[in-house]
């Protein structure tokens, strides 16, 4: 099934499209990079926070 263009997408003028280049290399390993340094800063928040209960609950 193919996807159905977005309204708002395509309603936006070539200039604004053109400003925002998604598919090149340099902006896909910036976003790549990005979400790696997100999902690392989630399972230090998610380790620190396990640690935390664990130790009160021992104390």
């Amino acid at each position: 099934m193919p996807a159905r263009p977005n309204s708002f997408r395509g309603s936006l003028p070539p200039r604004i499209l053109a400003a925002t280049p998604v598919d090149e290399p340099e902006v896909l390993a910036k976003r790549k990079k990005a979400h790696r340094n997100e999902e690392i800063r989630l399972f230090l928040l998610s380790f620190s926070a396990f640690f935390v209960a664990i130790t009160s609950f021992i104390w």
